[in-house]
């Protein structure tokens, strides 16, 4: 999740002390920045290939040009990539974070992406300024259960006036049941930081996770009736620190029913349309025949969703809304997923025959998937050259926008856009990614590159970014290149949790993961335009 934004005056002053009129946090977690991910959520064609799934019309599936309004950018990443890999975008990002903004901003500038732009700004302002247009996508990842009451107002009245009739709106939040059992745990990690003024936050947030192993060993019966949630927290204590503190430590955090946010966004005029989390829409994998009998029953959509969140202990939810639903007739839907192309996202040999969704590892039918995969092992295709292969269209139409919906939900497989402007769109992917990479010579913080292909992140880590850095500046190893910078900063390997001593050790392993990723990951980033 994304979490940088103003926040007002906490709700619940004494968790923290008194908040003075001059500090601009407020209550929220402003001590340490938030990680530098990517979320494929964001981008404008997967959000409307999930409305087009649901047979509603949306921006974002072809090249024609576009505004998105990111709502809570974080540390900017993810708008710096898809700027970059979407130069048909004008991509606006907003966070109230001027630390947040300014590395953004350097980054832009390394790259030399024109289409995005930064502001620093607290929702309160944005909502009050009438000049900054309409969009046709506002997207807010991991905010919506992280800010106040007033700014959930601020953020509807955003979604109401900035959105354009048709516009998406794509909005995560953690949701019931699924946090419930967390509620009373995180509210100790509060008490236990409060006890702790004036002690850095990450000394904070280990004096409550060392609280909660103490319940654990003295044995408190609520982690006793709450199945899972010693595992949970347990999960917890081994994420990144930057996360854990902006996801439990702010002063505003609230869940949801799904009803409640749906009739938030009503107020915009904005109806739900669909889940971003593709497998969602798979009946089969997340819900027995019982359940789906159930769910059909029920007429009214909203309460339907609320029920599904029930049955499946939804924990959290990716939802797409849309300011005024215009439903395709289905000859329209079908030429629309026509002209979509689709490319695997990793070796097609690599691709497990099996999917995890609510009702846990679901095997994939070799007869159905497997005609699909190798149709597009070589290079991304459109729907309509996949039924050029008989053994593909032996599928017939429904069996086979099931399977592409399914390997899309697990990450396999990811939508691409038009091949007519793969050329442009290579120019400004290589200079982000170069960007990206020279910044892994002293630092593993982005771990993504920007595919022109698919107009996404595809995740590369450090040493596979400085082998492409060194092939790119034609080294003769890459691997001595690799290991040169990290000996210059007194860097060496962990490998089984054990640090590599020896520089012939460092260098051995460099080797074997060098030829691991010519072997495997380097023809799947050249198939995406990245090598």
């Amino acid at each position: 999740m994304d979490l940088a934004r103003r926040c007002t005056r906490p709700q619940n002053p004494g968790l923290w002390g008194k908040v003075r009129m001059t500090d601009w946090s407020a209550g929220y977690v402003t001590e340490v920045g938030y990680t530098h991910g990517f979320y494929r959520e964001l981008v404008p064609q997967y959000l409307a290939l999930a409305a087009l799934a649901r047979g509603v019309a949306a921006p974002g599936l072809g090249s024609e040009p576009i505004r998105v309004l990111e709502l809570g950018c974080g540390q900017g990443f993810s708008a710096n990539l898809v700027a970059a890999a979407n130069p048909h975008v004008d991509y606006m990002a907003i966070d109230f974070n001027p630390a947040h903004i300014a590395g953004a901003q350097r980054l832009a500038a390394a790259a030399g992406t024109p289409n995005v732009h930064f502001r620093e700004a607290s929702f309160e302002e944005l909502a009050a300024d009438d000049g900054i247009g309409q969009f046709d996508l506002v997207t807010l990842h991991g905010i919506y259960t992280w800010v106040s009451a007033e700014n959930r107002a601020y953020i509807q009245r955003i979604a109401r006036d900035r959105l354009k009739p048709g516009g998406l709106l794509y909005l995560s939040y953690n949701t019931y049941p699924g946090w419930t059992s967390v509620l009373p745990i995180r509210r100790m990690l509060i008490d236990t930081a409060a006890a702790h003024p004036s002690a850095p936050i990450f000394d904070r947030l280990d004096a409550g996770l060392k609280m909660f192993g103490r319940l654990a060993d003295v044995g408190a019966r609520y982690l006793a009736t709450s199945p899972g949630l010693a595992e949970r927290m347990n999960r917890v204590q081994s994420l990144q620190r930057n996360y854990v503190a902006h996801e439990y430590m702010n002063s505003d955090w609230t869940i949801f029913h799904f009803a409640d946010v749906a009739a938030d966004m009503a107020t915009a005029k904005l109806n739900h349309v669909a889940s971003a989390h593709l497998l969602d829409h798979i009946d089969v994998v997340n819900l027995t025949a019982e359940q789906s009998t159930l769910l059909a029953e029920i007429k009214d959509p909203i309460r339907r969703e609320g029920l599904r969140d029930l049955i499946v202990n939804q924990q959290f939810r990716r939802d797409v809304f849309v300011r005024g639903a215009a439903p395709l007739p289905q000859h329209e839907v079908q030429e629309q997923w026509a002209d979509l192309r689709f490319g695997l996202s990793m070796a097609r040999a690599d691709v497990p025959l099996k999917v995890n969704a609510t009702l846990g590892d679901a095997n994939l039918q070799a007869d159905v998937y497997e005609p699909v995969l190798d149709a597009l092992a070589k290079e991304p295709r459109t729907v309509r050259q996949l039924f050029e292969n008989s053994r593909v269209s032996a599928l017939g139409w429904a069996r086979l926008q099931q399977a592409l919906l399914v390997l899309v939900g697990a990450g396999h497989l990811q939508p691409c856009q038009d091949a007519k402007g793969d050329g442009k769109r290579r120019e400004r992917t290589k200079a982000f990614n170069t960007a990206v990479m020279k910044r892994a010579q002293s630092s593993a913080d982005l771990q993504f590159l920007a595919s022109p292909v698919t107009g996404g992140g595809v995740s590369v880590d450090r040493f596979a970014q400085l082998f492409l850095l060194g092939r790119q500046q034609k080294q003769a190893d890459p691997t001595q290149f690799a290991w040169a910078v990290l000996e210059s900063q007194g860097q060496r390997i962990l490998k089984d949790g054990k640090t590599l001593q020896t520089a012939e050790e460092n260098r051995a392993e460099l080797r074997l993961r060098y030829d691991q990723f010519v072997t495997k990951q380097l023809p799947v980033l050249e198939q995406l335009g990245i090598a």
